[in-house]
């Protein structure tokens, strides 16, 4: 109950702040087509990218109140990811336009209504220090809030980069810096962009997580007593926190409560040494005429 007002409560907070940055993305945008600012119109969209991660966060929250079904046995775990997924294809898509943008601009330099653009950065910049200031509570609760949260607060340092290169070609009257910007939150984006990609793929591929090497967790289950052979070893992430382990045991027990409590031991180090909460384990028994005891944690 308590976890659900939680939930509850960042749900509300992240809806207000979608509508905030929703709204700061519409003005940029307009803002940057009048001025002809290449700079105010990559913040735009650097703006965007913040409202979709924080959807992306409302909707996990939302979708996480939900429980398995006998469709879906695991659940809406990966909802997150599929739409981190989609989320990093349109950003390179960004980039890419901000990128031809910028350097057509260099080539052709066009005129800018700097003033107009100045007073639509300083509202976007204040609107994300509010969205900041009012996501900073939930994200001390919740890693897809704090996610979100650290997001907001990389467009703010964005934002005021934005307001200064707006001021600097203003009054130094170098319009060219205002394209030069936008390279640069054009190339800010794509790091953001790709370890998030790469990220997305390794989970939804069934890659095995980047922090877990299997041939330590291997060589740390032939440590224990009773286990002879580790073999067959697979890892896999259902989401960003939540990691699976399958491996078959050769092992030295007799009974059936041997390798239960062979089972418990190698589950109890996947979990407190390597973080692995879920666990498939076929228990290979030589000394009970080759059956196989299938446990599972």
């Amino acid at each position: 109950m308590h976890g659900d007002h939680h939930r509850g409560a960042s749900a509300s907070v992240l809806l207000v702040s979608i509508l905030l940055n929703l709204g700061i993305f519409l003005l940029e945008v307009l803002g940057g087509i009048l001025s002809g600012s290449l700079a105010l119109l990559s913040d735009a969209f650097h703006n965007l990218t913040d409202t979709l991660s924080l959807f992306m966060a409302f909707w996990a929250i939302r979708l996480a109140q939900r429980g398995q079904t006998p469709r879906r046995t695991y659940g809406y775990q990966r909802a997150e990811v599929l739409a981190a997924f989609v989320n990093a294809l349109f950003l390179f898509g960004v980039s890419a336009y901000l990128v031809r943008e910028a350097l057509e601009r260099l080539l052709r330099p066009a005129p800018l209504e700097l003033g107009t653009a100045l007073v639509v950065a300083l509202f976007g910049l204040l609107g994300n220090l509010a969205s900041v200031i009012l996501l900073f509570p939930s994200s001390r609760k919740s890693l897809g809030v704090r996610s979100a949260f650290l997001h907001l607060l990389s467009d703010t340092l964005s934002s005021c980069v934005v307001v200064l290169g707006i001021v600097v070609a203003r009054f130094s009257g170098f319009t060219v810096f205002d394209s030069l910007l936008g390279l640069g939150i054009a190339a800010f984006i794509l790091r953001e962009t790709v370890p998030l990609f790469q990220e997305t793929v390794r989970i939804l591929m069934q890659g095995a997580p980047l922090h877990l090497r299997p041939e330590r967790i291997k060589e740390r289950l032939e440590g224990i007593p009773g286990v002879e052979n580790i073999h067959h070893l697979h890892l896999w992430s259902l989401n960003e926190h939540e990691h699976y382990a399958e491996l078959h045991v050769v092992a030295q027990c007799a009974t059936l409560e041997e390798g239960d409590t062979l089972r418990e031991n190698i589950a109890a180090v996947l979990r407190q040494e390597f973080g692995i909460h879920h666990s498939t384990i076929q228990l290979e028994c030589r000394a009970c005429d080759d059956q196989n005891l299938i446990v599972q944690e």
